[in-house]
C-alpha cells in the first residue's frame, strides 16, 4: 500500500509539472510590435447619435458609415509616428426619429497624412492623434479596435462609436 501512495505522488507531481503553461508570451502592444510592419484597413464603421430634447420631445439624429473598397494602408513608426495612405469608399446613412434624410457614397482620398500614436499594454488601448481605442485584438497578423465617446455639448447629447480592423 506505502508502494502504491509513493506512485500515485509521483504521479501527481508529474503530472502537475507538465501542466505548467507552454503558450507563448502575449504579444504586447507596444511600438516595437505596431512598427514591424505595414497593416492594411479591412473594415471601418462608425456610428453617431445625436439626442436634442424639443419641448420635452427627444429628437434623435443617426449617422452612420460603413467603409468598403479599401486601399488604405497604416504605418506605424517606431517614434511614435503613423502614416496613412490610400483609398476606400465610404456609405453614410442619415436617419432623424428614424427617417432616412440623407444616404451618401463617396470615395476618400487619403495621401500620406501623418499622425502620433501611443499604446498602452497595460490597458490595452492605443491613442492615435487625440482619440483613444479600446484594442480588442493584437497579434503578429492583427489590429482591431474600437472606440466610443458620450458626451453632452449645449444642450445636446452625443454618442459616438466608431470600430478599425487592419491585416498585416
Amino acid at each position: 500500500m506505502k508502494l502504491f501512495r509513493h506512485i500515485f505522488a509521483f504521479i501527481v507531481v508529474v503530472s502537475l509539472a507538465s501542466c505548467t503553461s507552454d503558450d507563448p508570451p502575449a504579444y504586447q502592444l507596444n511600438t516595437e510590435n505596431l512598427s514591424a510592419g505595414t497593416y492594411e484597413v479591412t473594415y471601418l464603421a462608425s456610428n453617431n447619435t445625436e439626442t436634442i430634447n424639443i419641448n420635452g420631445l427627444d429628437i434623435i439624429t443617426e449617422a452612420s458609415s460603413i467603409g468598403e473598397t479599401f486601399q488604405l494602408t497604416v504605418d506605424f513608426f517606431g517614434n511614435g509616428t503613423y502614416v496613412l495612405d490610400g483609398q476606400y469608399v465610404i456609405n453614410t446613412l442619415v436617419t432623424v426619429a428614424g427617417e432616412t434624410v440623407e444616404q451618401s457614397t463617396f470615395i476618400v482620398d487619403i495621401d500620406n497624412e501623418e499622425g502620433t500614436y501611443s499604446p498602452n499594454n497595460n490597458t490595452m488601448q492605443l491613442l492615435l492623434d487625440e482619440t483613444l481605442f479600446d484594442v480588442t485584438l493584437f497579434n503578429t497578423n492583427e489590429l482591431r479596435m474600437s472606440s466610443s465617446d458620450a458626451y453632452t455639448e449645449d444642450g445636446v447629447d452625443y454618442f459616438e462609436t466608431s470600430e478599425i480592423r487592419m491585416v498585416r
